[in-house]
């Protein structure tokens, strides 16, 4: 509760200081040298918004873009290819593992950002740290995604649709900044390409058979699919389409699929708690089909262009899910609101339960996913 009205209280001074200090558009002829936006979210949300930054180099391809984001995000931020500089801070509102920067380390860093004199200052999502940077005004142009929240709040201006992707662009559309880049991007270097090849190789992977990678995991329990119906869902693939399974997340995450491994039948891989963020990317663009819950790395997938099923619960796919021609949501409880709570009023197994296997591989069958021609056009 406290959380949540910490969120609106920030979203609220955002949107003020918006109004009252920022109030002149963009002039016509703005020509910025330096650019800065501040993205502080999650992973996932993180690379649903690398499309701004893809723009704003279109529509001003000398300006130096520079960003500010956590440090569990700033490897998204560090390969994408319009990106000059990342700057890390990791704000308290929004960290899960890491060390929270310490309002010491905030006033080193806005100092820092002074000294950059930046012409503008797109701000998709901040903290209430970042408000007091903007209401020094350390740059004469903002943009706030939270200004156009709250307007949309009071009806007196429209998202043009409900996508975050589409959001975070509306910021820019709003300061009448062409978007024509709609797909969310991550670049797997060339080194970590060749890993995986060997990766593969090492473990006798046969590339003449589909390759399916499955994420079990959620930082969130109730965004996690059960555990024996990932199994069943795996043994499905191996027996019915001669897939090779493997099984990905971070080391925290290695029970659940221990778990969902010792209910399977047939033999299947874990790498989970083994790779760089940039090596899982690398595997993912290997791979035929990513399978997973609503997570990073199901927005990972969708970004290296894997075909991508993600299974949604509590979350709201039209607002968070993957972005792409080959990305495909499954949801059953459809009278369920998104909801970020501990307990699930569906029972203790919560909304999640309401997915059967025979959804997901309906899904597979339909699209044609593990087809010999598909498995073609993705070579």
């Amino acid at each position: 509760m406290f959380q949540n009205l910490s969120e609106i209280l920030t979203l609220i001074a955002s949107a003020a200081v918006q109004w009252f200090f920022y109030r002149k558009r963009l002039p016509k002829d703005f020509v910025p040298k330096r650019i800065l936006v501040v993205k502080l979210d999650h992973l996932g949300d993180v690379i649903l918004a690398t499309p701004v930054f893809s723009n704003l180099h279109q529509a001003y391809p000398n300006a130096e873009l520079h960003t500010l984001t956590g440090g569990w995000s700033r490897i998204v931020l560090e390969r994408h290819p319009e990106v000059n500089k990342v700057l890390e801070y990791n704000s308290p509102a929004f960290c899960r593992t890491e060390q929270s920067t310490s309002l010491k380390q905030a006033f080193q860093l806005y100092q820092q950002l002074r000294r950059q004199k930046y012409d503008l200052i797109v701000e998709l999502r901040g903290d209430w740290r970042t408000v007091w940077f903007a209401f020094l005004k350390f740059a004469p142009h903002r943009l706030s995604r939270a200004a156009l929240q709250i307007a949309n709040k009071l009806r007196l201006s429209r998202f043009s649709g409900i996508h975050e992707t589409t959001r975070n662009l509306d910021v820019l559309r709003h300061a009448g900044i062409p978007t024509s880049i709609q797909t969310a991007t991550f670049s797997v270097p060339d080194e970590d390409k060749k890993w995986a090849s060997a990766f593969l190789a090492k473990h006798q992977i046969d590339r003449q058979d589909p390759l399916v990678v499955i994420h079990p995991g959620s930082p969130i329990p109730l965004k996690r699919w059960l555990p024996e119906r990932y199994a069943e869902l795996a043994d499905w693939l191996i027996a019915h389409k001669r897939a090779q399974v493997l099984f990905v997340g971070v080391e925290n995450e290695i029970p659940i699929i221990t778990e969902i491994q010792e209910f399977m039948r047939a033999k299947s891989m874990s790498i989970a708690g083994k790779t760089t963020l940039t090596r899982l990317a690398s595997i993912l663009h290997t791979s035929d089909v990513f399978i997973g819950n609503d997570s990073g790395p199901m927005h990972l997938a969708a970004a290296v262009g894997t075909q991508t099923i993600g299974l949604y619960g509590p979350g709201d796919p039209t607002r968070f899910g993957p972005i792409g021609a080959q990305c495909h949501t499954v949801r059953r409880k459809l009278d369920c609101p998104p909801c970020r709570g501990i307990a699930c009023r569906f029972g203790k197994d919560g909304c999640m339960s309401k997915i059967q296997v025979t959804d997901v591989i309906q899904v597979l069958e339909e699209e044609r996913y593990l087809s010999l021609e598909n498995r073609k056009m993705q070579c």
